[in-house]
C-alpha cells in the first residue's frame, strides 16, 4: 500500500481511495473566452453561434469571478475550423478567443463530495508536472483538462492511489455524436 504525505497536511493516505470509474475523452481543442476589453459578456453570443451551427460542446465551464478567462469549452478537433469561420464575422469575439489544441478530459466519478480525493488529484497532477488547463466538479464527478497525450499517464498516476471496482478499467467513448441539420 502506498503512503505519502502531502506538503499542506500532516495526514498521510494509508489506503487507496475508492472511486467508481474513470472516463477519458477523445482528443479535443479547448476554446477560452478571454475577458480583455470586450464591453459585454461574450459567452451568450459565442455559445449561441455554436448552437446555430450545430457544433457540439462535450465540456463547458464558465466563471463570473472577473478572471481573465470568463468561459471555456472543449470541442472536437474537426470542429475548430468551423468555429473560426463562425466567429470571423464577429471581430470583437474573434479577438477574445484562445485555442489550445491537443487537450483531453479525464473524469473521476463519483467522488461523493470527497475533498480528500480532489486534493489528492491536484497534488498528483502537480507532482507529475502535468499541465492543467481547467477543472470542473459536479455532484458526480471531478473532470480535469490536460494534454491529450498525457491522459494515460494521468490514469496510471491516479490508479496508484485510487481503487476502481473489479472488472472496471478507464474507458474512452467509442462513438462520436455529431449534429446534422434537419
Amino acid at each position: 500500500m502506498h503512503k505519502f504525505l502531502m506538503n499542506n497536511t500532516r495526514e498521510g493516505i494509508n489506503k487507496k481511495i475508492r472511486i467508481n470509474g474513470i472516463k477519458l475523452s477523445t482528443e479535443l481543442v479547448q476554446v477560452n473566452l478571454l475577458n480583455r476589453s470586450f464591453p459585454q459578456d461574450s459567452r451568450p453570443l459565442f455559445f449561441r453561434l455554436l448552437a446555430q451551427h450545430q457544433i457540439n460542446i462535450p465540456f463547458i465551464l464558465t466563471s463570473g469571478m472577473g478572471e481573465k478567462i470568463i468561459g471555456s469549452c472543449c470541442v472536437a478537433t474537426e470542429d475548430i475550423n468551423r468555429i473560426k469561420k463562425v466567429v470571423a464575422g464577429e471581430p470583437k469575439l474573434k479577438e477574445n478567443l484562445e485555442f489550445i489544441a491537443g487537450v483531453g478530459t479525464l473524469s473521476i466519478f463519483p467522488h461523493h463530495s470527497n475533498l480528500k480525493l480532489m486534493g489528492l488529484a491536484f497534488y498528483l497532477l502537480g507532482r507529475a508536472h502535468m499541465p492543467m488547463y481547467g477543472m470542473a466538479s459536479s455532484i458526480s464527478s471531478l473532470t480535469f483538462i490536460t494534454d491529450y497525450s498525457q491522459l494515460d499517464k494521468a490514469v496510471s498516476i491516479f490508479l496508484e492511489y485510487m481503487d476502481l471496482p473489479p472488472n472496471h478499467s478507464p474507458f474512452r467513448p467509442e462513438i462520436h455524436v455529431i449534429q446534422k441539420k434537419r
